[in-house]
């Protein structure tokens, strides 16, 4: 047996050692071109390195490339990932829908002038704040900065006015009603922009440093809390005696939709969200019956 085996290893051995000439003529005209001394050996290492490196070469493309989409059942777990992905952007746009609907109720009942009622807070509890993934950033506009300029210093020639966060706004000029309602002021600072309803602008807006703390003007029930294209990231506050607050353009929220807060409490951030921004402010509006007032003429700033 042992000598069957090394006649057939000697065999193998000379049968992978026969030379062999490889010679590359013109047809027409017999001239040698080319002529290569070839093994069967050689020929055998040479298709085994192609085999090797064409395989190589599949393996990074099924790795690498999306070409492992076509291959039956190796595709299943990035379909899987994908349609989770998809899911969750569902899930998110659902809720940015929920939260521009509840906002869409709030401003309706705050235009009709309709009093909140149980109802509402227990359906507003049940939508989260919407974060966008990227906020639009408006280059600053020179007049405002130049506005901004001119009151700060005009502020700071008046020590007189510092100091006067609170004033007390009596109710005959927005109800009838024999009580007085004390509203605190948002926060603190120069009016870069007035109240002027009949340009579209509903509040003022008060200047002041980004992640400055925004304080609630008065008892109330937080009516909306979440985000806009336009406003950013906005709460309104319900108040007694049929009256809203609301706080736009801010850089965080630090209240829920249907949370009660206490006059003073910081409710939101000073920031600069929004396409209808151009610099860190708070525009602060304030509603009585449905209709906005000038918040300036009940607040002092």
């Amino acid at each position: 047996m042992a000598s069957k085996l090394r006649l057939a290893r000697k065999w193998l051995e000379q049968h992978l050692e026969k030379r062999f000439l490889l010679i590359i003529r013109n047809e027409e005209t017999f001239e040698e071109k080319a002529s290569y001394r070839l093994t069967l050996k050689n020929l055998y290492i040479l298709a085994c390195s192609v085999v090797l490196a064409g395989s190589v070469l599949l393996f990074l493309l099924i790795s690498f490339t999306p070409l492992k989409r076509y291959i039956p059942g190796y595709g299943d777990i990035y379909s899987r990932r994908e349609f989770i992905e998809l899911e969750q952007q569902i899930a998110t746009l659902e809720r940015s829908v929920a939260a521009r609907d509840t906002y869409l109720q709030s401003v309706q009942r705050i235009l009709e002038g309709r009093p909140e009622t149980k109802g509402d807070v227990a359906r507003n509890v049940q939508i989260h704040q919407v974060k966008p993934e990227v906020t639009p950033k408006i280059p600053e506009d020179s007049l405002l900065r130049a506005g901004f300029e001119t009151v700060l210093s005009r502020e700071r020639a008046s020590p007189a006015t510092r100091g006067r966060t609170q004033a007390r706004l009596p109710a005959g000029e927005m109800a009838a009603t024999q009580q007085e309602i004390t509203l605190s002021a948002p926060l603190r600072g120069p009016i870069g922009a007035d109240y002027h309803p009949e340009s579209g602008h509903l509040g003022i807006d008060i200047m002041a440093a980004k992640n400055t703390p925004i304080k609630a003007v008065m008892d109330g029930t937080v009516i909306q809390a979440d985000w806009s294209v336009e406003n950013g990231h906005t709460i309104a506050l319900q108040h007694g005696n049929n009256l809203v607050s609301m706080y736009k353009h801010n850089s965080a929220l630090l209240k829920r939709t249907g949370s009660r807060v206490k006059a003073g409490e910081a409710i939101a951030i000073v920031g600069n969200t929004g396409t209808l921004t151009d610099g860190p402010h708070l525009h602060f509006e304030l509603w009585f019956g449905g209709r906005p007032v000038n918040p300036s003429d009940y607040i002092l700033f």
